[in-house]
């Protein structure tokens, strides 16, 4: 996808091509690191996403490539649900440690990426194994935090 060049919203200077070194958002559930996050910069030091679509790009990105590929418990139960394991156990009820899990993205034409979840991770009784809560959740909650990451990285609002 070829740009053409583009203007900073907040100072109308040339925007150039650059990274992000880290960039961080979410809260005590979810949160999203960026490593030298592909962007456009102007001389000021303003940031804008390389591309006007990447931003629902990463969304996608991440709910359809990177949450799947994160183990998680299934939930089980109509009113109260408890989370089990695919060897069938149920999950701790509450997480022994947060976790981390990367990802190398790569947006068309724009340098490669890094992205890192952290989350709690819930040990299963069973076997064993770590894993996130919920990869419904997880998926569920990708937006609004790829939406603090916009502004973590103090890209303009569009719309």
């Amino acid at each position: 996808m070829a740009t053409k060049q583009r203007h900073c919203a907040r100072c109308s200077d040339l925007l150039e091509p650059g990274v992000l070194g880290r960039v961080s958002a979410g809260d005590s559930d979810l949160k999203l690191h960026a490593v030298d996050l592909p962007v456009l910069k102007c001389a000021k030091g303003h940031a804008a996403p390389v591309h006007r679509e990447f931003m629902v790009w990463l969304i996608h990105e991440l709910r359809d490539r990177c949450v799947p590929s994160i183990a998680a418990g299934e939930p089980k139960g109509l009113l109260f649900k408890k989370y089990h394991c695919a060897c069938g156990a149920e999950l701790a009820a509450k997480p022994g440690r947060n976790g981390s899990f990367s990802f190398d993205l790569a947006y068309p034409e724009s340098p490669a990426f890094k992205v890192e979840f952290e989350l709690p991770v819930y040990k299963c009784g069973g076997c064993g194994k770590e894993q996130a809560r919920s990869a419904k959740d997880l998926a569920a909650n990708t937006p609004m935090t790829i939406a603090a990451l916009n502004d973590a990285a103090g890209f303009p609002h569009s719309g």
